[in-house]
């Protein structure tokens, strides 16, 4: 895979999660080693097997659209779809839902640019997200939030703040 710092991918994940925790990884419009067409991977990985997850991705996704995980932790037992691999998914497979989230650890906020589905930002739409996030961060800085994780999500700008909230679809 083009631009995949499997080091930099690894290091981030162990920085967002908790030993113990499990979360998903999902691959839009994949195109992998076993399979051509483009279709969704997913994987439900623990703590302690994040090295395997970034191996994975980078041994079986050959293109992918987007590539994401789930940054609050999944119920545990979501294991039992993918338990530490990939997989292939059909139509009637299921991710995580918002009832999987015993707890928010995060707050993300996501800034992109208002497009047509699949089309990436221009260069002035990236730079115009990147600034509203920091508008957005200097904002809550005022009201005491803590500095944020930022990150360049390659159409825009996120946001995440350490949080504890109940999950679920509350």
């Amino acid at each position: 895979m083009e631009h995949f710092n499997a080091a930099e991918a690894a290091s981030a994940l162990k920085y967002i999660f908790r030993s113990g925790d499990v979360f998903e990884i999902r691959a839009l419009d994949a195109q992998t080693t076993s399979y051509s067409r483009p279709h969704t991977v997913s994987g439900y990985f623990d703590y302690e097997h994040i090295d395997e997850a970034v191996k994975l991705l980078a041994r079986d996704i050959r293109f992918a659209r987007g590539i994401y995980y789930t940054p609050n932790p999944v119920n545990g037992a979501l294991l039992a779809r993918a338990c530490n691999r990939l997989r292939d998914m059909g139509p009637r497979d299921t991710g995580t839902a918002d009832k999987d989230i015993p707890r928010r650890r995060w707050l993300l906020i996501d800034c992109d640019a208002v497009r047509p589905s699949g089309i990436s930002s221009s260069d002035a739409e990236h730079a115009a997200a990147e600034a509203k996030a920091l508008e957005i961060r200097d904002g809550l800085a005022s009201m005491g939030f803590p500095e944020p994780v930022r990150i360049d999500s390659g159409n825009g700008a996120q946001l995440m703040y350490r949080t504890d909230l109940p999950g679920g679809d509350e």
